[in-house]
């Protein structure tokens, strides 16, 4: 009897669970790196669940988990979203904790999280997610983007009565597969230092272009911290793609970023030079190379062939 019961309760609540649009993937990206004689390793960069679920014209719900190395053990789990949204005719509003606005639509530019993160989330000008209000609405090809949030991420819980204002402005669509697209974005957010309270402010501009098999993109970023002292540092990141066929696509990126404008000798070059071979939606094997030139100082190359793998 207690089997039946629990075989009708689980059959009710897959039932619910799974009525109307709902969609479950999974996205993994790993790497074989080689540096020198003495470095090279097989690595596990990001592995993601993501639930996703429709549940009316208005209403949808979407849960991910992220797991990456660099936590408190080899490889830590985190959710990265957990979120409702809610469409309307005064917009589109998020709640909960979900995808930040600065830097989304230059990483579908890029199109190559797999093998580095964008530029602006790489040099942590932002987090990729946080725990907020989202607002998005639509008026023709100009789409404004408002958020509200604690300005930790999601790997840390608010630890201050701050929070942080981001915006974005679009022109064109997120994800570009034909014409061009622009936009800006800033960010603002008070804070303690250990020197005193201020405020850290991100400004930046992207653009990108597809021309037939060519897919051409690039971002200006300046982050400005005020603390008695105004510090900034900029990064400038071009980046392109040429699909030779369906299957075959050749790519390169090249970053300029220097942490502090105030600083001589601590900027860097980043170039990243491959091909992706992606016989289906489902995997793609990318070899490539990375190389960090410093102002001062010796160049470091890795070599790598980066997978995905997503479903």
């Amino acid at each position: 009897m207690q089997r039946l019961v629990l075989a009708v309760l689980s059959l009710t609540l897959f039932t619910t669970l799974f009525a109307g649009d709902t969609k479950i993937s999974g996205d993994t990206h790993f790497h074989y790196s080689y540096e020198d004689e003495d470095n090279s390793s097989f690595s596990l960069n990001r592995a993601y669940f993501t639930f996703a679920k429709q549940v009316n014209d208005q209403v949808a719900y979407k849960f991910q988990t992220d797991v990456g190395a660099g936590g408190p053990s080899d490889y830590t789990v985190y959710v990265k979203n957990a979120n409702l949204s809610y469409k309307s005719e005064f917009g589109k509003f998020v709640f909960g904790l979900q995808g930040m606005n600065m830097f989304k639509i230059q990483e579908n530019t890029w199109g190559y999280r797999f093998i580095e993160k964008s530029a602006m989330d790489k040099n942590k000008y932002s987090s990729s997610a946080d725990m907020g209000i989202g607002w998005e609405k639509s008026f023709g090809a100009i789409t404004p983007n408002i958020m509200i949030t604690n300005g930790t991420g999601y790997k840390h819980a608010e630890d201050d009565t701050y929070k942080k204002l981001s915006l974005r402005l679009l022109y064109g669509e997120a994800k570009l597969k034909k014409g061009f697209n622009a936009g800006a974005v800033f960010s603002t957010e008070t804070q303690d230092y250990s020197l005193g309270t201020g405020n850290t402010t991100v400004v930046g501009g992207f653009a990108a272009v597809v021309a037939g098999s060519i897919r051409v993109g690039g971002e200006y970023a300046m982050e400005s911290m005020d603390i008695g002292t105004i510090t900034s540092g900029t990064l400038l990141s071009i980046y392109g793609n040429y699909k030779l066929n369906k299957m075959i696509s050749g790519f390169g990126r090249f970053d300029l970023v220097d942490p502090d404008t105030e600083t001589d000798d601590d900027g860097y070059n980043y170039l990243i030079i491959g091909a992706d071979y992606h016989p289906g939606k489902v995997f793609h094997m990318a070899p490539n190379v990375k190389i960090k030139s410093p102002e001062s100082g010796d160049s470091e190359s890795i070599y790598q062939v980066s997978f995905r793998f997503k479903i």
